[in-house]
Formats: structure tokens, sequence, C-alpha cells
């Protein structure tokens, strides 16, 4: 491809869309091509994913005629730890080992495992403040991820994060009106919240999307055992968002089912927009929003613009990416039309070099890469080396040998070694054999506490995932009271504000009652249970108020954190007339037990 040419590749949960966006000599940009590939939905495991991503890569660019590029990829939003921090007033360098203070600070997993960046939002406020969006990823998800698209004959040039491609799309097509503009991209497995304003932006992720629609699909049809791809067919095959209150239902009852599952879900996104606007607007001074752009493969359901309308009063547009893009003659105008507003976040990686200049410019590009193009550019110095080296020591080997056979004629058997000087060199080897057994022994030890320091490292994450993923799950008026770790159901420790968590070592023992290990020997203990106390306000005039434990219970299950089959509630509600509030207990299973 031409230098000018670059291909924006935004990889999803569900699909990869690519787009293949042009600079031309006045300044604009032209789309030249543009295409989607679905990913299957069980791809779960990150090596058979990786695969997965290849081989459909390949695949459309054969389909595209697309040879090697330059390519700027996306990295999903979930995947990827942002915070929003203000800074005061101070030079460029102090401001960038502050944000390096910040970022030991908040980000949950060692600097040296993650690759991060930052860039600065607007100039300095009113109170001479700057903010300042915070970005990192696991270094092993990033590498993985760009290893994949190289593999498919790409080459990558930019990381980006899909929330800021997106938010970079929608600044360079629509101008930033009075007010506060949010963006829903709503995606297979996530639900991306964008909050822009003339010199802000806030973004959040809700752990929400269109495989969740299909999962519900799924329980609601149990009885005919329906599969995942057959309830996503029958998803987009006669599904839209239910319009409820005096509407009409679908006269055929298989829509009509469809339908409901459909709105149901749809509401839980909403109450968690609600939750977010809210959070926006007392925690980062933002504005309430007063248009909403919708994005995302899952916003091709019918009627759901008029579902957001409905709930937000407020204007819903659905979101166009090539407002400002001029089309290529091949391009057909019609399809496009009817599938722009899913390539937000594709045609916002292309923007980051055919644009020339973007609002946000983060990237999150792995090391290897980095260090791969500084060594292709140094390769032709280190092969001249080689060869230098290389001649060089043919040469030198030549005259040794040339000496030695010399030496061996004139010297004949008197150039042989004596046998004491044989015997002296073979106790210095044993000498320098015990020294190295001894050093092998000592970086042994350390590595033990290598391993030591790592795994508390991984316990703080842990708790750190699982502590926000219990409060993002929480329905609303709800809050939870106490949270008791457990082992096979006998109590370890509890979380009642704070974190105490003291279990006594666990010995293990036979059937008989007899300990099957050494002296002294102790198993290490695990947490592999929570037991979750929670209350919620009781309001009688609701006829649902008693439904908050089951959602709540509903929301766990869907967690990858948690087990679905053996969480479950452990105490209902039992609240008595004239009580404001109730409270329910819930046992959740881990997947993955934490070791103490």
């Amino acid at each position: 491809m031409k230098a000018n040419r670059v291909l924006g590749l935004d990889i999803g949960a569900a699909s990869v869309k690519l787009t293949v966006l042009e600079r031309e000599k006045s300044g604009d940009v032209r789309l030249l091509k543009y295409g989607v590939a679905d990913l299957p939905g069980d791809s779960g495991q990150e090596a058979e994913r990786s695969g997965v991503i290849t081989a459909t890569i390949k695949q459309m660019l054969r389909e595209q005629g697309v040879r090697k590029s330059r390519a700027v990829i996306s990295v999903a939003g979930q995947s990827v730890f942002t915070r929003f921090v203000k800074l005061p007033a101070a030079t460029p360098e102090n401001i960038e080992r502050m944000v390096g203070f910040e970022a030991q600070q908040n980000v949950p997993f060692p600097m040296s495992e993650v690759v991060w960046g930052y860039q600065l939002i607007g100039g300095a406020s009113e109170k001479g403040e700057y903010e300042v969006v915070l970005v990192a990823i696991k270094s092993e998800i990033i590498e993985s991820l760009a290893k994949a698209v190289d593999a498919a004959g790409l080459h990558v040039e930019l990381v980006d994060v899909s929330s800021l491609a997106l938010y970079n799309a929608v600044r360079y097509n629509y101008e930033v009106e009075e007010g506060c503009t949010l963006v829903a991209d709503i995606g297979a497995k996530t639900t991306n919240l964008i909050f822009i304003e003339k010199e802000k932006i806030f973004t959040r992720a809700v752990p929400i999307g269109g495989n969740t629609i299909t999962q519900e699909i799924m329980r609601e049809f149990e009885d005919q055992k329906i599969t995942f791809a057959q309830a996503e067919e029958l998803k987009r095959r006669k599904g839209f968002v239910g319009l409820g209150g005096a509407y009409e239902e679908p006269e055929d009852p298989l829509t009509a089912r469809l339908c409901k599952v459909i709105r149901n879900v749809m509401t839980r996104i909403h109450a968690d927009v609600t939750r977010s606007v809210i959070f926006y607007r007392t925690q980062q001074g933002g504005q309430q929003p007063n248009k909403l752009l919708l994005t995302g493969g899952s916003v091709a359901l019918p009627y759901t613009d008029h579902f957001f309308n409905e709930k937000l009063q407020i204007p819903v547009e659905f979101f166009n990416p090539f407002r400002n893009i001029a089309l290529a003659p091949n391009i057909d105008r019609e399809r496009l039309a009817a599938e722009a507003c899913g390539y937000g976040g594709a045609v916002g990686l292309g923007l980051r070099l055919a644009a020339g200049e973007c609002p946000i410019e983060v990237n999150l590009l792995p090391p290897y890469v980095t260090e791969r193009r500084e060594f292709n550019k140094k390769k032709i110095y280190f092969l001249g080396c080689a060869v230098g080296l290389a001649l060089a020591g043919a040469s030198w080997g030549y005259y040794f040998n040339q000496r030695a056979e010399i030496e061996q004629r004139i010297l004949g058997d008197e150039a042989a070694p004596a046998k004491d000087t044989v015997q002296g060199r073979i106790r210095a080897l044993r000498q320098l054999e015990s020294q190295i057994t001894r050093q092998q022994k000592s970086v042994e030890r350390y590595g033990q506490i290598k391993d030591q320091i790592k795994k508390l490292a991984e316990a703080r994450v842990r708790w750190h995932q699982i502590l926000e993923d219990l409060a993002q799950r929480l329905p609303a008026d709800t809050w939870i009271i106490q949270l008791q770790p457990a082992s096979a159901g006998v109590p370890v420790g509890g979380i009642t504000g704070g974190m105490e968590i003291a279990p006594p070592p666990v010995e293990i023992m036979s059937p008989g009652g007899r300990s099957d290990q050494k002296p002294g020997v102790r198993k290490e203990p695990q947490i592999t249970e929570l037991l979750i106390v929670a209350g919620s306000i009781n309001k009688p005039s609701e006829p649902e108020r008693l439904q908050k434990p089951t959602e709540y219970l509903t929301k766990l299950r869907e967690s990858s954190l948690f087990d679905e089959k053996t969480t479950n509630i452990t105490k209902g509600p039992t609240p008595k007339e004239g009580d404001i509030n109730f409270t329910f207990s819930i046992t959740a299973q881990l997947k993955v037990p934490i070791s103490l």
C-alpha cells in the first residue's frame, strides 16, 4: 500500500472491523475500503483466540485485496485500566514525574508487567489544574494481540484504546456543541460510555452487551436447548427492542418473548447509564448529557433509539463516522449507510495516521515492536560486523594452526604437557564446580523469595478485581453490609469496611483422622467462596422490591469471576411491615480460589 494509506483494525470480542483510509493532497481523508468479519463466540482461550484473529484478518485482507500495510489496532476498553486524574499546575517535566507517580499509585499491577501511557486533556482549568487520562494494560495481553496481527502480515504502527479511538472519530465528524454529548458504544461484551464536552472527556465501561442478550435468550428457551449460535441467529433475525407500556405486543408468541428479553437487558444498560451520569456529574464535575449518539454492533436491533429516547428524554442519533470523510467511487453508498454506525472505532484508528493529528494520541505499542524496529534499522551494521568478525576469526585460526604445527615439529614429544600440570588443572576445575553449585543454591533461594512476592502481588490484584466487580453489579438502592471470605463454607476472615484475613494453617488429614503429611508440613489455605450480606431499601409501593436479590444473583452469575452453578442465595429477604430496608445473603463461589 502507498505510504499515505493506513489500515484501521478494530478487534472486538465478537468481530473484526477494517477500514482503509487515505490522506489526500488537500489534507482531506478518503475511505477506500471497509469490511467486517465475525469471530466465533466460543473462542475463549487466549491461544485459540489469537489463532482465530490471525486467520480472520488474513481472510479479510484477501477479500479486500490488501497486502502488507501499516496498521493501527485497538484493545477493548474492558482490558484497559483507565483513570482520569487531576494534577496541579507544573512544568512539563514535573507533570511527567507526577504522572509516573500517579501511575504507580493507581495501576493495580506491577509497573514492570504493564504497558502504559497518558495525555493531558485540554489546558489548565480555572483553578490551574490539569486533567490527565492515564491508560495501562497487561503486557501479555497487548503482546498477544500485536503478534496475532503481525502473523497476518501487517506492520503494527500504533496501539490505541477502542473508546479513545471512538472519541477521536466523534471529534473529527461532529462539532462539539454546548453542554455534554454522551456516546454509547454497545458492543458484544461491553457497553462503553463516553462523555464529551469542549475541554473534557470521561469514559466508563459497563460489562453488559449484545452477548448478554444472546445468553438471556438461551435461558429463556432453555427447554429447547438452543446453542449460543442459534440464539444469536434468532436475535438477529426476529429480535427487536420491545416498546412496552401502551404498545401492543407482537402477534407472534416467539417474537413477543424475544422482545421482552431484549428490553429487559436494555433496561439494565439504561440503569448503568443513569448511574454513570450521576457519577460523572457528582465526581467529575460534568454536565447533564443533552444528546446521545448510539454506535456499536448491538445498536442495529430495531427500536434501540426509541428505547433510549423514551428513557433519557434527550435527542438520540445513530453515530455516522463517515460524515466528514470522502468516499471512493467503488464504495456502495446505500450499504455503507446501513452499516456505518458500527465502524466508529475502526475510523478513529485510521485517523491517527491519516488525519495527521487527533485530540487524544496515546500509544500502547508493546516494547518488543519498538525493539524490533530499532534492530531492523541497525541490522545492516550488525551484518557487516558479523562478517568482519568471521573473517578475523578465520585469519587468527589459520595463524594459530600453522604456529602449532611448526612448534610440534620443533619440540616433538617435549611439547606435551606434564602430568602434574594436568592434575593441577583438574583440582582447579573441581573448586570452580563447587563454587558454581553454591551459587546455584543461592539463585534457587532468591527464586523462591521472588515467587512469594509475585504471589502476594497477584492476590492483591485479584482482590481489587473482585471488589470492583461486586460493586459494579449491585442493583439500584442496594449496598454490601458484610463480605466474608470462606474456605469450603468455613469463614476465614471478614470485610466490613476494612479487610482482616488471618486464617490458621490447615493440616491435611486422611479419612480416618490420621495426618497424611510429615510433622510440620501444612497445606496452604485457600479462599474458595465469598459470603455476601447485602441490604436494600424496602419500598412497599414497588411490587418488585423483593426481586433485588434475584437481580444481584443473576449479575454475579454472569461474572467471569464466580461459578454460575454454585453461586446462590443462602438467605432470602423477610422484611416486616414498616421496615425501611431488608437484608439478604448470597454465597458466591470463586472460579479460581485465592491462596493465602
